[in-house]
């Protein structure tokens, strides 16, 4: 990290499933790496649990350190994505809806919960 001057991210998903006893590691290799004047970041990926975890007293430092965002889905936007998505994946002149019946579409829009 110093050699080179950049800041190192790192991405850990299913953080959910993290002993407590990891996560405080995880602060403390963070505190070496900056009292050596390198930069590490961890992004942690994981279930509501994990968010919950981190606000317990026994967390409070870890959790104190931490931003929180939520991923909430598509919302209105999930019809949005699906008709931009076979757009993108046909050909230029396909018209989507004889790829697909719209009511179809209308289905798969309800019961989208996360990016395919």
């Amino acid at each position: 990290m110093l050699r080179f001057g950049k800041p190192v991210a790192l991405f850990i998903d299913e953080a959910h499933d993290l002993h407590g006893t990891t996560l405080n590691g995880l602060k403390r290799l963070m505190e070496v790496i900056a009292c050596g004047g390198g930069s590490l970041s961890g992004v942690l990926i994981g279930h509501p649990k994990l968010r919950n975890d981190l606000r317990r007293p026994s967390m409070e430092e870890i959790g104190h350190r931490t931003d929180i965002l939520s991923f909430e889905g598509f919302g209105e936007d999930a019809r949005a994505y699906l008709d931009w998505l076979l757009g993108e994946c046909s050909e230029a002149d396909t018209d989507v809806d004889a790829l697909i019946e719209p009511a179809a579409l209308d289905v798969m829009a309800m019961r989208l919960n996360t990016p395919p």
